[in-house]
């Protein structure tokens, strides 16, 4: 079965906004958006909306345009159905970097943000896009096996995706997701592991970066205690300021008792920055 699509770009008299399928009526749709609307992922495929009895609304993609979604676009047309699927997954899971690399990537990203959030309060897709993936420094190339067990190198690209925008839809993908840290929890399992979550600032879904107990158990950290430490200086800096940006790359994974809810869940220190600093830099700040 197709994906949902609930959200699209509207390009209406040259600005980009985005609008939600249930926010527009036919009328609205025919005099206003129709043929101005693309997917909000940032792909060039244009979005069309449907309106059935009983108020049933939703996007889908214009016929024949399917392909103009970008490789590893939910919506991308090899990407539909069960078996599109498969291969939306084995595409994310094509990405292996070294955590060194993603942290160059993370911080490439992070002072593009920096740069385009000090020029104006939201961002301008047509400047440095919150949408689409950067390339350039962002671009690396894989070897990725294909339906015939034939292996083929591509170019593959970090995704950089605001929260904002992140849902179920993407679960089994592997991206960079920024936003807002709204608060922050640090919790114990029934084993008593220590795990922890930052929940973030977001409207359609619950978006969470989870850390699991793989996040302190490997080269770069210093165990439990270290990573305690670090999650609460984290917990202090959002009390002290509610615009907390927060970049990491990770697995986006369902959330447990929430059947709308996701998880990113980050596995090395080396993957997560906070208010632009890495995860020693916080360590070592009195706060």
């Amino acid at each position: 079965m197709q994906k949902k699509i609930i959200m699209a770009l509207s390009n209406v008299d040259n600005e980009k906004n985005f609008i939600k399928c249930y926010d527009l009526d036919k009328n609205d749709y025919e005099t206003k958006y129709k043929g101005k609307l693309t997917c909000f992922k940032g792909c060039v495929a244009k979005i069309k909306f449907t309106e059935r009895k009983n108020n049933i609304k939703f996007f889908s993609t214009w016929n024949k345009e399917g392909a103009l979604h970008d490789e590893g676009c939910p919506y991308h047309v090899d990407y539909q159905g069960k078996i599109g699927r498969k291969k939306l997954i084995a595409y994310y899971e094509g990405i292996e970097l070294d955590d060194e690399t993603i942290f160059q990537r993370l911080q490439y990203k992070m002072d593009s943000l920096l740069r385009q959030y000090s020029e104006k309060d939201i961002l301008d897709p047509q400047k440095g896009s919150s949408l689409v993936s950067d390339i350039g420094k962002n671009s690396i190339p894989v070897c990725i096996e294909d339906d015939n067990s034939e292996k083929r190198t591509g170019i593959i690209k970090i995704r950089h995706e605001d929260a904002e925008y992140i849902s179920i839809d993407d679960i089994g993908c592997r991206k960079s997701i920024y936003g807002f840290i709204k608060n922050v929890q640090l919790e114990e399992d029934i084993h008593k592991k220590k795990f922890a979550y930052f929940n973030l600032n977001t409207k359609y879904s619950n978006v969470n970066i989870a850390f699991p107990e793989a996040f302190y158990s490997n080269e770069y950290s210093h165990g439990v205690d270290e990573f305690e430490s670090f999650i609460l200086k984290v917990k202090k800096m959002v009390e002290q300021n509610n615009k907390l940006r927060v970049i990491a790359f990770g697995d986006i994974i369902k959330k447990k008792m929430d059947s709308k809810g996701v998880n990113i869940s980050i596995i090395s220190p080396k993957r997560i920055l906070v208010d632009n600093k890495d995860y020693w830099q916080i360590l070592s700040n009195n706060i």
